[in-house]
């Protein structure tokens, strides 16, 4: 199974640094010299691959292209990181390489995407293993690597406004049930709009570090709607999502695979995510437990 071995090359990263790799790490790019943050996945690929491509080298010297680039060696699915069971977008003109494993961001929404000198995010409070520029290590699993999620499916080949595969804008209400809201009553298997069009799609930038190109967060239930505050990267509400019946494939912390069912409790939907969160129990019931690696919730897996 991909999934296992993505999480096993994790684990070998793990072993050389002591701390997986943060969701993005910022770096210059191109010949305007701008910042990008460049994505966990193209840290850990070549402990799937027994080579040093092109661009790995051009990560430490800081001259890669933009994530989304169509730069020859840039633009590149490469099968690890790709479910057999789902399908290419429709459009590929702005999804250059493939990304179905997403890094678990936690039960979070509002500081997903900020690294941890942002002011608004003080003291590093955040949830999941990943975030951007931020490296932890086995250690900082405190609610056990055997309860905590590390990586989690989500379907990429989703036209927009589809569910699973598309995502719904303007989620300006930071809780579950609000992106829930999100589905067309009509027509399950859609959202209503406004909604994200294919220049910036949901799986299509596997080297990008921000959460909606590489992360989800475990609050909305599996195969559940995508939500997204805005264009720009900032808040997403990703869900876990596989075009199994019933449910989707996690790897845990401990880089154990499980099958995970969209029946799994998940608490107070209605309740509000808050700035800073700290080390709280997580509202959302057993799943949104599940994405914390630091709520003191060392909860059973169904």
């Amino acid at each position: 199974m991909n999934l296992k071995q993505v999480a096993t090359a994790l684990h070998l990263y793990h072993d050389t640094y002591k701390v997986f790799p943060a969701l993005g790490v910022r770096t210059i790019s191109g010949s305007a010299r701008q910042w990008h943050l460049y994505s966990w996945a193209m840290m850990t690929f070549i402990y799937l691959y027994d080579l040093y491509d092109p661009f790995m080298t051009g990560v430490r010297a800081a001259t890669l292209p933009a994530p989304w680039s169509s730069w020859a060696s840039w633009n590149r699915d490469l099968p690890p990181y790709m479910c057999p069971s789902d399908l290419p977008p429709p459009d590929r003109t702005k999804s250059p390489a493939l990304l179905n494993y997403k890094a678990c961001v936690g039960d979070d929404y509002l500081q997903n995407h900020l690294t941890p000198n942002d002011p608004a995010a003080p003291g590093n409070q955040k949830r999941g293993i990943f975030q951007p520029e931020r490296w932890l290590g086995i250690s900082h699993v405190v609610d056990g690597t055997s309860n905590t999620v590390m990586l989690g499916e989500m379907v990429v080949g989703g036209r927009p406004g589809e569910r699973p595969g598309g995502v719904a804008l303007s989620m300006t209400t930071p809780s579950p049930a609000a992106c829930v809201a999100r589905i067309d009553p009509t027509d399950p298997t859609r959202l209503t709009p406004p909604v994200q069009d294919q220049t910036r799609p949901v799986g299509g930038r596997a080297w990008y570090g921000l959460p909606n190109f590489t992360g989800f967060s475990t609050m909305v239930s599996p195969n559940g709607p995508s939500c997204l505050y805005s264009l720009d990267g900032a808040e997403f509400m990703g869900t876990a999502s596989s075009r199994h019946p019933g449910g989707v494939n996690v790897a845990m912390a401990d880089g154990s695979v499980r099958f995970i069912s969209q029946t799994i409790d998940t608490g107070q939907q209605n309740e509000l995510d808050v700035p800073n969160p700290g080390n709280r129990r997580s509202p959302w019931g057993v799943w949104g437990a599940m994405g914390s690696c630091g709520g003191s919730e060392a909860v059973s897996i169904p």
